[in-house]
């Protein structure tokens, strides 16, 4: 078997060591097949962003070894060598803007050292703007220009308004030179997380073809079901070999696993109409790693940013589920608004979508301008509610969310209650409101970070239901109230015939139905559940 590495994302490294590589170079030959091209595409952390950008980094010094075997090999391209100027900053210190300029200029500097031209120009425009100058004169051809990460000086000082605002004048300068110098360019690509709005300060890149959310590229990051197949093959026979634990004391067969997989990674769609992808750092990180389901990728890609942001505007589980992300507003999109303090919900959507913790639900017309989006996968929902949690709690999520799903799942509910109410018990009093959908949406919170199948406000012919938990024996079927009674709670589930929905599917199955009422108190001394009922449906 071919090694996997998670950690190299430089292209002709992955090949030179042997590493498994994903071939991808059909994207890679539709971008570069016309004499010219400027592009921009956005994707979440930890995504292929970079390795695509060493990709075309080779492809374009004409090495054409490393690319043996692969799609664009047996095409026409020409493999013709061009001057590159390779920026990743990334790599560079954005502790100030000091230090970011004097980093960027020696880049620049290393750059042309290594064409054998000389910079005079100190500042980091102008040394920019006079290395492609150089570069075209003394080959006589068209320069490519590949950045990456272009936006990481702006979210790394997101709510710092003043040193925000330093870093993104200095970009708009920087970038500027794109697109005045475009006379002498061939090629150019910068990718980020975020994408830049054509009316902010980035609209000196207007220039630039949006392809973030084109459908011919919406695979190019990712890997499809088609991908993983073929080309983990000898993995995936090595992990059924192995045994993976299903949870239920057996072993996954291959089937199994697979779908396991598609549970735990699929599910990013980067456009209406696409097909979806696995994340690829969380695939290759469970077959390296003993083929454990865990959240590989939450772990490594959560930036700071996106949980200040939640804690900021005051995000609620509501605000998130089953939320609207709008085209128009998207493609007006400014990163530097980031740093205001309170951005509203919309904009908190669309950062948490262009971060991976939210994708475009399945389903959605290719041309719809209102875009519902949702969790794209178990090992993001449930991560992304329990780093929430602990964001809010006094105490680790982890410690009452195995216990609730354990319970929940024995259709303990005492026991569902008990742990429940030391988790609210934890969360500072500051931050409780007194509303029904503030206790609602922390309960659904709670049990997804827990792991449990939960739906919220499902509705039924005549009503809406609060909160469905579904498991393999037992059923919960709950309304919460605020300040009222749990036996309020329980009439309404009755009157409202919340049930008939229900019934028939769960009792084909032999599950236990409960009927679940659960009141809150925002008086002082309380602020967490006041009294609950339970029926149990014979």
């Amino acid at each position: 078997m071919k090694k996997i590495s998670t950690s190299i994302s430089t292209f002709a490294d992955l090949i030179g060591y042997g590493c498994l590589y994903v071939d991808k170079t059909m994207y890679i030959h539709e971008l570069v097949s016309e004499p010219k091209g400027q592009f921009f595409l956005s994707r979440p952390r930890r995504f292929g962003k970079s390795l695509t950008v060493s990709t075309l980094d080779a492809l374009f010094r004409g090495r054409r070894d490393p690319f043996k075997g692969l799609y664009i090999d047996s095409t026409s391209y020409d493999w013709k060598e061009y001057p590159v100027i390779h920026i990743d900053f990334s790599a560079l210190d954005m502790s100030s803007l000091k230090a970011l300029r004097e980093d960027l200029l020696q880049v620049l500097q290393e750059i042309a050292s290594g064409y054998g031209v000389e910079l005079k120009i100190k500042r980091p425009a102008g040394a920019f703007r006079e290395l492609i100058t150089k570069l075209k004169s003394k080959f006589g051809c068209g320069v490519v220009i590949l950045i990456d990460e272009y936006d990481k000086p702006l979210l790394d000082h997101i709510g710092n308004g003043k040193k925000s605002e330093s870093f993104q004048k200095f970009l708009g300068g920087f970038y500027q030179v794109i697109k005045g110098s475009e006379p002498k360019l061939r090629f150019v690509l910068l990718t980020g997380i975020t994408r830049f709005s054509k009316v902010s300060v980035f609209s000196v890149l207007n220039n630039l073809t949006d392809i973030s959310m084109d459908e011919r590229y919406a695979c190019m990051l990712g890997y499809t079901l088609k991908e993983l197949e073929e080309t983990f093959q000898d993995w995936i026979d090595y992990a059924v070999e192995k045994g993976v634990s299903d949870g239920m004391g057996g072993k996954f067969d291959r089937e199994g696993l697979l779908q396991e997989l598609k549970r735990w990674y699929d599910g990013f769609r980067f456009c209406p109409g696409a097909d979806s992808v696995y994340n690829p750092v969380s695939v290759g990180k469970f077959f390296d790693q003993g083929c454990i389901f865990d959240n590989y990728w939450f772990a490594t890609a959560t930036p700071s940013y996106v949980m200040e942001l939640l804690r900021r505007n005051d995000i609620t589980v509501s605000d998130i589920n089953g939320a609207i992300m709008f085209r128009r507003s998207l493609n007006n999109f400014d990163v530097i608004g980031l740093s205001e303090p309170n951005i509203g919900v919309e904009k908190v959507v669309q950062i948490l979508f262009q971060s991976g913790y939210l994708t475009v639900s399945p389903g959605v017309d290719a041309g719809a301008n209102d875009i519902p989006v949702t969790f794209p996968n178990y090992e993001v929902e449930v991560s992304l509610m329990e780093s929430l949690l602990s964001y809010y709690s006094n105490d680790n999520a982890s410690r009452y969310t195995s216990e609730i799903r354990k319970a929940v799942m024995n259709g303990d509910t005492d026991g569902f209650i008990g742990a429940v109410k030391y988790c609210i018990s934890n969360i500072s009093y500051v931050l409780h409101e007194k509303s029904e959908r503030y206790y609602h949406s922390l309960v659904m919170a709670i049990l997804l970070a827990a792991g449990l199948d939960v739906s919220m406000e499902q509705t039924t012919n005549i009503g809406r239901i609060d909160g469905v938990i579904n498991t393999a024996k037992h059923l919960y079927i709950i309304e919460f109230k605020l300040d009222r009674t749990a036996d309020e709670a329980i009439r309404q589930i009755d009157e409202k015939k919340y049930l008939q929905k229900y019934m028939v599917p769960a009792r084909s199955k032999g599950k236990t139905i409960h009927k679940l009422g659960i009141n809150f108190s925002y008086k002082d001394g309380v602020k967490n559940i006041y009294d609950w009922k339970e029926e149990i449906v014979k």
